[in-house]
């Protein structure tokens, strides 16, 4: 019986597939089924997908909807079927260890409120050092910062434990955890294109009472924005900085807004930009803001109300999960 699914997002990334899709089908845990959901793609992803991995299921799209609706569009998929316990999301730029899929559905353990679980994430061309070991907070902020970015993995974070967020290139998600955050039919909210909606996730889920985990033993070579360095950076700095505003409004109390705004990027803290630049990607964030607030602040009240934490909860999370 297929009990699990496992979602690749993909748009012309034909140079990925093939070792993403060999290392998938490779895994020792096999009550799988793999979904690609195409995202418009002009090469050739489509036909060598179906070609050389006949067992995936295609969802063609005729335009780039993003990754987030993208993803929610083979999570949709995956779930007309009732035997589906768990989808993966995982981005075409991996190759997963042959038990990754087996550890991560193993950290899911007998816990019912463990809705999430992410695994060690190594640079796909230097593997012993980290991209990602779970997402925790800057200190003393709720600004969502990767934990071990550029690190060598020299055992550091090889205990399993509770991390802030996860990642949504390389995840485990438990059904009854995606069902019950769905909002508006989302469960990434579709707005956001690209960047952050992993967060939005993670961050619904803890609202609303989800555990999420991190496992050391379920393994990810990634490649790091082999798909969004062929947009322009002015335009992933946009995405990314209206993301994060997007993300306080919705699901923080008003007071821990500038708190999860504050202290500089973790990853692309080594890019530069101009002045005039930055000014032209604020007063861009400043006009999507004013046109997506009535939206925003329908969606905070949906969330306010199923949520089960008090805000000095929310503010323990900068005690919990902040960065040491």
């Amino acid at each position: 019986m297929t009990t699990t699914s496992i979602i690749i997002v993909n748009w012309n990334g034909r140079e990925h597939l093939d070792a993403c899709l060999r290392s998938v089908f490779a895994q020792t845990y096999k009550d799988f089924e793999v979904i690609m959901v195409d995202n418009g793609s002009t090469d050739d992803s489509v036909s060598f997908v179906e070609k050389n991995f006949p067992d995936v299921q295609i969802i063609p799209l005729k335009r780039n909807t993003g990754f987030g609706e993208g993803n929610n569009i083979g999570i949709h998929k995956a779930l007309e079927n009732p035997d589906i316990r768990f989808v993966a999301a995982l981005n075409n730029d991996t190759e997963v260890h042959a038990k990754w899929l087996e550890q991560l559905v193993s950290a899911m353990g007998n816990d019912t409120q463990v809705g999430t679980v992410v695994g060690k994430i190594l640079f796909f061309y230097e593997r012993t050092k980290f991209d990602a070991a779970g997402d925790f907070l800057l200190p003393g902020t709720l600004k969502v910062v990767t934990r071990g970015y550029g690190q060598i993995d020299s055992g550091q974070y090889d205990r399993e434990e509770e991390c802030f967020s996860a990642r949504a290139g390389a995840a485990l998600y438990r059904r009854e955890m995606l069902e019950d955050i769905c909002q508006d039919g989302d469960f990434f909210d579709r707005h956001y294109f690209a960047y952050i909606e992993d967060t939005d996730l993670s961050i619904r889920a803890r609202l609303f009472g989800w555990k999420i985990m991190y496992t050391p033993k379920a393994m990810v070579y990634h490649k790091v924005a082999a798909t969004t360095k062929k947009m322009s950076y002015i335009f992933r700095r946009y995405q990314s900085g209206r993301n994060r505003v997007f993300t306080a409004i919705k699901d923080l109390p008003v007071g821990l807004w500038l708190p999860s705004l504050k202290g500089r990027d973790s990853v692309d803290a080594d890019y530069r930009i101009r002045f005039k630049q930055s000014f032209w990607i604020y007063c861009k964030i400043m006009v999507s803001l004013a046109l997506s607030l009535p939206r925003l602040l329908r969606q905070r009240r949906d969330i306010r109300r199923k949520t089960k934490l008090a805000r000095q909860d929310i503010k323990n999370w900068e005690r919990r999960f902040g960065l040491r």
